[in-house]
């Protein structure tokens, strides 16, 4: 790759760590490229961009599950899925394009799957 063609990337605040329902790292942390103005995230079982995309692979995860964007100085998590609810600690929301602000030690499900939220600073 051409040096001049290169993301610089800037670490984020917040973290995600995989308490049950898919394999992956102890710790998922967030990135910005330069290029993003709103920093977002997507969750899900299809496989996308580097740094843009949280590929989980469970059969219960919808291809495109969930977006993390990050404004204001916290992190929200918005359902994509039309068929498959996120939960934050144990409330639902189903609706397209519900919202919920994260907070410390929120538990995350996109199906089997269970993240736990972090806010540890970079």
């Amino acid at each position: 790759m051409d040096a001049g063609t290169e993301e610089a990337l800037q670490l984020l605040p917040g973290s995600l760590e995989i308490l049950a329902g898919a394999d992956g790292p102890a710790a998922i942390r967030f990135f910005r490229s330069a290029a993003l103005e709103v920093p977002e995230i997507t969750l899900g079982r299809s496989h996308g961009a580097p740094y843009r995309h949280i590929h989980l692979w469970a059969p219960s995860v919808s291809r495109l599950h969930a977006r993390l964007r990050f404004e204001g100085g916290r992190w929200k998590i918005t359902n994509l899925s039309r068929t498959n609810p996120i939960r934050v600690n144990d409330l639902v929301f189903d609706a397209p394009d519900a919202v919920c602000t994260l907070s410390d030690g929120d538990h995350i499900q996109l199906g089997e799957v269970v993240l736990l939220y972090r806010e540890n600073r970079p």
